[in-house]
């Protein structure tokens, strides 16, 4: 698609990790100050967990982008680790270090001598990334590598980011001793108030638009009360709206571009209940509407949606 059709000069609504869009949500922001205080604390462990789609991921790679140049980093960005291995190879591939063929204590010995080789001052960030996935062993691993340490202090500082279920597992009595590494524990929540639509206007300007010429009022307002604050959830329903106002050959988002965006995705306008039982809410609102992959039955299917008396704009 051509965004400039719209002022644009790049997509908005990125599916990806955009930092360069990264919107100051207030819960955001108190999250990226928790993970700045506890690595200037040098604390061994922080946390950084919530909903599907909320921004957890965006959340720490801004930190790491905000982190002073010389400190050295490690970013494992999804691995299932069933057994430490599995951890220790992934640390070693995004280091491009040899990680095939060895043994899990020539993995360990290996990531070990890296930590101790890193320039002195600060410790090896290593970002764990969808955390949840990590076994019981692979925690107890990254704790071990906690241990490691040289004259200036501990070598390693970790942030985990992952779902609402790895602090349950971390509650648990058999993880008390990786619980007790985690200094800070902060969880990134859904948009509240006015930032749903705050963030749908600044993601148009981080793509070079000008809100008020992309998307009418009024279409904003449908958008930003239909997906329940979910930032992955508004960044579908936003994009889908501008590829249908383009398909009509529209200058910008109206309201009816903006229903029929949240009809295909199976989501309700926020000023009609909810037509199908089926549809849940998305467990980061409790007062919000279903993710846009749960989507039970297509438009065609189930006939077309009341539109609640709105009308195309002039």
């Amino acid at each position: 698609m051509d965004w400039s059709h719209f002022g644009m000069t790049r997509r908005p609504f990125r599916p990806a990790v955009d930092t360069p869009a990264y919107y100051p949500a207030a819960g955001h922001e108190t999250a990226l100050a928790a993970l700045a205080a506890a690595f200037a604390r040098r604390d061994p462990v922080a946390l950084l967990d919530g909903p599907a789609g909320v921004g957890k991921s965006l959340v720490a790679r801004r930190w790491l982008e905000q982190l002073p140049a010389e400190v050295p980093r490690v970013v494992v960005p999804n691995v299932h680790a069933t057994r430490p291995a599995d951890l220790l190879q992934a640390v070693l591939f995004d280091l491009n270090q040899p990680y095939q063929g060895l043994t899990e204590q020539e993995l360990r010995l290996a990531v070990t001598a890296h930590l101790l080789a890193a320039p002195g001052g600060s410790p090896t960030v290593l970002l764990v990334d969808e955390a949840q996935h990590l076994c019981h062993a692979a925690l107890e691993e990254l704790r071990l590598l906690g241990n490691v340490e040289t004259a200036d202090g501990a070598v390693l500082f970790v942030a985990l980011v992952g779902h609402p279920s790895l602090r349950e597992a971390l509650a648990r009595p058999a993880y008390a001793a990786v619980a007790q590494r985690v200094a800070v524990r902060c969880r990134v929540e859904a948009f509240a108030g006015d930032e749903p639509a705050a963030y749908l206007r600044h993601q148009v300007k981080a793509a070079g638009g000008h809100p008020g010429k992309v998307f009418d009022d009024e279409a904003v307002e449908v958008i930003a009360g239909a997906c329940g604050g979910v930032a992955r959830v508004l960044n579908r329903a936003a994009v889908l709206a501008l590829e249908l106002a383009a398909e009509s050959g529209a200058g910008r988002v109206d309201v009816e571009a903006a229903l029929e965006s949240l009809s295909r995705l199976g989501l309700d306008p926020p000023d009609e209940e909810p037509a199908d039982p089926r549809v849940l809410a998305h467990p980061a609102r409790a007062t919000g509407k279903a993710e846009a992959g749960n989507a039970v039955e297509s438009p065609a299917a189930r006939g077309p949606k009341p539109r609640a008396g709105r009308k195309r704009s002039a």
